[in-house]
């Protein structure tokens, strides 16, 4: 972890630090130090609701956070004492807030601590200070503070727009010192790294349309950069075709088009790029037959294929950028009536339901334990297994592990601190500290989480009716039996429905594309045979079957339905298997010839490799650049070879001629290859992912 982290929110750290200590200040101060307690452990239950979106949380959401609290609060006055009424209700609880994620575990969690614990005031007023302290988190959270100020992403987008127009501008200008035009350059660096920012800041507000727009502009950005190495070679051996093909003219429309982008909102029209490739064909028609003339004609046509990408990569996210700059609010759909065909989708086979299932079964399991053994603090039992329990076994699996050892250090400085038997002036001062590393820590990881919040809470209990290191201690033990058992739920209790096997097929389909491209890389760099990158391919297309064959069943069960993401993913890894393949006849006979090939296809591999394991962990899939950047270094292999091809004619050097020739040819045609792969493998990742939601 670093200070610069961007998930880091230390504003929102010591906005939640502050809810707690305010009410334990004031409980200080007017001798009601149980009352002041209270007040800020119903400030944290509602506080801690505000992690998952720290700068975009509303009153409105945090009012309901607080009704949770009242309704967990009530049952857990009423149920105290009555175990097995309490292990139902809990239980109840628990699943509702799997099924619906607004509600969460706030109920369930307030039941059980209220139930569990001695209250330190009557009923009534307990109830009601707990309610005070959440509608203090309510308002106190959601004031105008600075780290609220958070720029519009499309702000943030369109200046980043900006500035790769004028990078594209300084591309063409043969002049340009090459200090200007690596300043430029880190300028647009900088603009596309705070839009990255900005995204993972907010990754609770996930956009598919910001993430289109913003892997337009990355993609972007790396056109450019190829731009600028052609365009110099262009200017060094062959200046009078610059004026003659209209160069400025095609770097002007580029520039236009990138500021109008996003300048308006939503978008008034789309500049239109000039028609390049269409003015190298001209000029090829026009031009003699001359060997020079046609190395001049592959350097303007790779310009075409680069001027080109950059109009697809603008016209292909214009919907997605007119979505973004909408005005108007987009409302989520309706759900069905009840009765409709659509209605009739939500069962057992749904995953949602599934989970909750799992929640209420996982929690009533704890419940009955503590119910039938009566461990020391039992609640911390059932809290556990509530809190870590996850759609997924690879997400409760990650969760279990960073909340125990999060959980065991915090329980030890705990233990440690109740131990001392400190007075309530430097409780006021831990909880403080603990609270605001809990909460601004919180979206950095976890076991951060896990680790200050432990101390916090238990400090707090020890702050409203004192306590012994034993609780600290039982914390631990039974946060360990409970991940256990939330393990176990995720593990044993439907693990492998159709679509978890769906979604082993398709992360095996990917890794094994991925398999067959770092094949080919080996290939390039002569450090394996072809017959073996073709067994490579081949082997994924046995993978591509199985998931066919899969869908083909699935489609036909009762209930069943046809997954059309997964279909297209079928069809894209096809057609990767036939750019391999030509890739591979391509490089079968001079190998190592061909520059940073083995490179593209290594970050090929690196990205549907990335696609697998989002499918298989569950987490959500993000499209880097590096795919890009590669192809941008192949696009200024090709013109240094050009360029040395050229010098070569310039000077007549007839031995060195032949084999530079035949490189920029084979490297032509390799690089044609390689942007059809990218093209085709992101399909193949963007429509495997879609599938199973990790976008």
């Amino acid at each position: 972890m670093r200070l610069d982290d961007p998930r880091l929110a230390l504003g929102f750290g010591l906005s939640g630090a502050a809810c707690l200590v305010i009410p334990l200040l004031a409980g200080m101060l007017t001798g009601h130090a149980a009352g002041g307690a209270t007040v800020g452990l119903g400030a944290w239950l509602v506080a801690a609701r505000a992690n998952a979106d720290p700068a975009g949380v509303r009153t409105p959401y945090l009012l309901g956070a607080v009704v949770s609290v009242g309704v967990g609060t009530s049952l857990g006055v009423l149920l105290a004492g009555h175990s097995w009424v309490m292990v139902v209700v809990a239980s109840v609880l628990a699943g509702v807030g799997g099924l619906i994620r607004p509600v969460g575990v706030t109920p369930a969690l307030t039941l059980l601590l209220t139930a569990s614990n001695a209250l330190p005031l009557d009923p009534v007023p307990h109830t009601a200070l707990q309610l005070l302290g959440g509608l203090l988190s309510s308002v106190l959270l959601t004031l105008p503070w600075p780290w609220r100020r958070t720029r519009p992403l499309v702000t943030t987008l369109s200046e980043a727009a900006d500035r790769l127009a004028d990078l594209v501008e300084a591309a063409a200008d043969p002049d340009l010192a090459p200090e200007e035009w690596d300043r430029l350059r880190r300028r647009a660096v900088g603009a596309l790294n705070e839009v990255r920012t900005a995204r993972t800041r907010r990754r609770w507000q996930r956009s598919a349309a910001a993430d289109e727009v913003a892997t337009a502009l990355r993609r972007v950005f790396h056109e450019i950069v190829a731009l600028r190495g052609l365009m110099a070679t262009l200017h060094r051996r062959a200046p009078e075709a610059c004026g003659a093909i209209g160069l400025r003219d095609l770097v002007d429309s580029i520039a236009r088009a990138l500021r109008a982008y996003l300048a308006q909102c939503p978008p008034a029209g789309q500049e239109r790029i000039v028609d390049f490739a269409g003015r190298v064909d001209a000029l090829r028609e026009e031009a003699g037959g001359g060997e020079r003339t046609m190395v001049v004609l592959v350097l303007l046509r790779q310009i075409a294929h680069a001027s080109g990408r950059v109009r697809e990569a603008l016209d292909g996210s214009g919907d997605a950028a007119r979505l973004l700059c909408s005005r108007g609010l987009t409302l989520p759909p309706l759900p069905p009536l009840p009765g409709t065909e659509a209605a009739s989708g939500v069962g057992f086979d749904d995953p949602r339901v599934r989970h909750a299932l799992r929640v209420v079964l996982g929690t009533a399991f704890a419940s009955l334990v503590i119910v039938l053994y009566r461990p020391a603090f039992p609640h911390w039992l059932v809290i556990a297994v509530l809190v870590t329990i996850q759609p997924t076994y690879g997400e409760t699996r990650a969760k279990v592990w960073a909340r125990v050892g999060g959980s065991t250090v915090g329980g030890v400085v705990s233990a440690v601190i109740l131990h001392m038997a400190p007075g309530h002036w430097p409780l006021l001062v831990l909880i403080g500290v603990s609270a605001a590393l809990a909460f601004g820590l919180a979206s950095t990881h976890h076991a951060y989480w896990a680790t200050f919040m432990t101390m916090c809470v238990l400090l707090l209990l020890d702050f409203q009716v004192p306590q012994t290191a034993g609780v600290a201690e039982s914390r631990v033990v039974l946060t360990i039996l409970g991940g256990l058992i939330a393990i176990a739920c995720t593990r044993l209790l439907w693990p492998r429905g159709e679509t978890v096997r769906l979604a082993d097929r398709t992360a095996r389909l990917l890794t094994s594309h991925a398999a067959a491209a770092r094949a080919l890389a080996q290939l390039s760099r002569g450090k394996t045979t072809a017959a073996r990158a073709e067994e490579r391919i081949s082997k994924a297309g046995v993978d591509a079957e199985m998931l066919s064959g899969s869908l083909r069943y699935v489609a036909q069960e009762p209930g069943g339905a046809a997954h059309g993401d997964l279909e297209r993913a079928v069809d894209a890894a096809q057609r990767v298997r036939d750019d391999l393949l030509t890739l591979t006849s391509v490089l079968r006979d001079e190998p190592g010839r061909c520059g940073p090939v083995a490179e593209v296809l290594d970050a090929v591999g690196e990205r549907l490799e990335a696609a697998g394991e989002a499918v298989e962990g569950g987490e959500p899939f993000d499209v880097t650049g590096e795919v890009d950047r590669r192809l941008a270094d192949d696009a200024a292999w090709l013109g240094e070879l050009a360029e040395r091809h050229l010098a070569d004619l310039d000077d007549d050097r007839g031995a060195t001629r032949t084999k530079v020739r035949r490189s920029l040819l084979q490297t032509a045609a390799v690089d044609q290859a390689l942007r059809s792969l990218h093209d085709h493998a992101l399909g193949l990742a963007r429509a495997a992912t879609t599938a199973f939601g990790r976008t």
